[in-house]
């Protein structure tokens, strides 16, 4: 991690990422913060001091090293991510892992000098309820439908054959795991019969006319999974 001394850059993250709009009253002291590929901006081994908002690159966070609960945060999202929300609002919050997948740049504040400001801040309060919303309804997915193999073919049951479909990223946000995660799932589906991958990214649900059970509802019913 180091710290970036170049107020023009910092004010045009605050600029490009609408970071005023989150405010109602005046802003904290920002300071802009880098961290390269394999980093963790935080860990539960030591309280996070910052509350820091993403405003480059994509970070991975989670629980402890499990390939079915990682989910990829990314700065394309509409609104900006934040980390640092629960730990101020709980001191004794013990944050993820969140480690940096690229170069990552975040605009942070000291939780401790700014916490009185912030939390009488209602459009601030507001908007940390929309990222507490957007987590909480991120976990409750991640751990409804168990396995991600039988999440995504809950995800597609509804599927005709011959339903192509291709807004991966778009299907591995829903379901919170990565699309390295999802491609190879759906990999693994296409060895199987049940997808057929067509084009960079697009697949196509298949069908097999001679055992109507097998395939989508067989697997729906939680059969060979």
């Amino acid at each position: 991690m180091e710290t970036i001394h170049d107020q023009n850059l910092m004010k045009n993250y605050i600029r490009q990422r609408g970071i005023r709009a989150l405010f109602g009253r005046e802003l904290p002291h920002f300071f802009l913060l880098h961290f390269s590929p394999g980093e963790l901006l935080t860990t539960p081994f030591s309280p996070s001091r910052y509350l820091q908002f993403i405003v480059e690159g994509d970070v991975t966070l989670y629980d402890m090293p499990d390939e079915e609960s990682t989910v990829t945060l990314s700065t394309n999202y509409s609104e900006v991510q934040i980390l640092g929300d629960m730990e101020l609002l709980d001191a004794s919050f013990t944050p993820f892992f969140v480690e940096a997948k690229t170069d990552v740049y975040t605009l942070a504040v000291f939780l401790d000098q700014n916490r009185d400001l912030l939390l009488n801040d209602p459009v601030f309060l507001r908007y940390v309820c929309r990222c507490l919303a957007g987590k909480l309804n991120g976990a409750v997915i991640a751990t409804r439908h168990g396995p991600l193999r039988k999440r995504v073919i809950l995800s597609l049951r509804h599927a005709e054959a011959g339903t192509r479909f291709s807004e991966i990223g778009r299907l591995a946000r829903s379901l919170n795991v990565s699309s390295r995660q999802l491609l190879r799932v759906l990999r693994q589906m296409c060895d199987e019969g049940l997808l057929e991958h067509t084009d960079k990214g697009v697949y196509v649900v298949l069908k097999n006319p001679e055992r109507p059970e097998t395939g989508w509802k067989a697997q729906e019913r939680g059969e060979a999974l």
